[in-house]
């Protein structure tokens, strides 16, 4: 399991950001298609492992709250709230601040893919026009 800091920093790596489409020619139309194509592939190759983490994170603090349940139990004082209370909503809190850390990195993956497919449609265009 990575990080969302790991995630991000392949991200970058793969140069997403910034990339240029050249369609001056059909040899570099296409290219720029094939490229494209591998692009998406490895995109969703990382929400893939990303949903993978999230469910992994799930699952691991759905262990840790049965342990907390199945602990003693230990009432308030005069309505104070119990310790096995207290320590789920931490740790409902910590869960979902872990999640949304990967759910910002799926964000960006989603927009890149959208990105991918409007590019996709503009070299398209641009390769219909020079058939016709």
């Amino acid at each position: 399991m990575f990080g969302p800091n790991t995630y991000r920093e392949q991200l970058e790596e793969l140069g997403i950001d910034g990339m240029e489409i050249d369609v001056s020619t059909m040899e570099k139309a296409m290219e720029t298609l094939n490229y494209l194509a591998d692009l998406e592939s490895v995109l969703k190759k990382f929400r893939l492992n990303i949903r993978t983490d999230i469910r992994q994170i799930r699952k691991d603090y759905l262990k840790i709250m049965k342990k907390v349940e199945e602990s003693p139990k230990k009432s308030g004082f005069f309505g104070r709230k119990s310790d096995k209370i207290t320590k789920k909503k931490s740790l409902v809190k910590e869960r979902n601040n872990k999640i949304a850390a990967y759910e910002l990195v799926e964000n960006m993956i989603d927009n890149y893919l959208v990105q991918i497919g409007d590019a996709r449609i503009y070299i398209r265009k641009s390769i219909e026009k020079r058939v016709d």
